[in-house]
Parts: C-alpha cells; sequence; structure tokens
C-alpha cells in the first residue's frame, strides 16, 4: 500500500531525527498545524512541500507516493514531448532548407 504525503514524510523526518517542532519552526506554523500536514488531515502546500523537502534535504519526488510522482512524471512528459517534436521540426527544415541550397 502506497503510504500518504505526509505519512512519508513523517518516515523521512523521523529517520533524520528531526522533531515536528524543528520542522513547524522552519516552516513558520505551529507545531499542531505541522502534525495535522503529517496525519493528513490538512492538504500540504507546494510552498511547505518545498521548504519540508529543503529541511529534510531531499526533493520533492521524494516525498510524493510512487502514484503521484509517476502523474507528475508523465504530465511533465505530455508538455515536454510536443516541444521537442516541434523543435526537432524546425531543425529538420532548416537542414533540408540547406540541402537545396
Amino acid at each position: 500500500m502506497d503510504n500518504t504525503i505526509g505519512e512519508r514524510i513523517r518516515e523521512m523526518r523521523e529517520r533524520k531525527h528531526i522533531s515536528q517542532f524543528a520542522m513547524a519552526f522552519n516552516l513558520d506554523m505551529s507545531q499542531a498545524a505541522y502534525s495535522k500536514i503529517e496525519r493528513g488531515l490538512t492538504e500540504i502546500k507546494a510552498i511547505h512541500l518545498y521548504k519540508i523537502a529543503g529541511a529534510l534535504g531531499t526533493s520533492v519526488y521524494e516525498l510524493l507516493p510512487p502514484a503521484l510522482e509517476a502523474n507528475m512524471l508523465l504530465r511533465s512528459s505530455l508538455i515536454v514531448t510536443p516541444v521537442l517534436n516541434y523543435i526537432k521540426s524546425v531543425i529538420n527544415k532548416l537542414f533540408s532548407s540547406g540541402k537545396n541550397r
């Protein structure tokens, strides 16, 4: 079973022996509010996710459950692939027009 973001954050925080209080202080929030993030009682804001990743010395992607991580990679490839295809077509046109001279 995949862990939630909060569970993954808690596990990594505990492995690094960082207290909830220290994490909350780093995020400029109360320990109670931070605890709700780990327990999944409140949605985590993107800015907090990046700060948590920084405090834990990891990437945001390491904190995401595998299903979400895969979804984000798929979504980014849906954006990147058409751009790369367009760039390839432009380069091909440039080279093919140079051969006709």
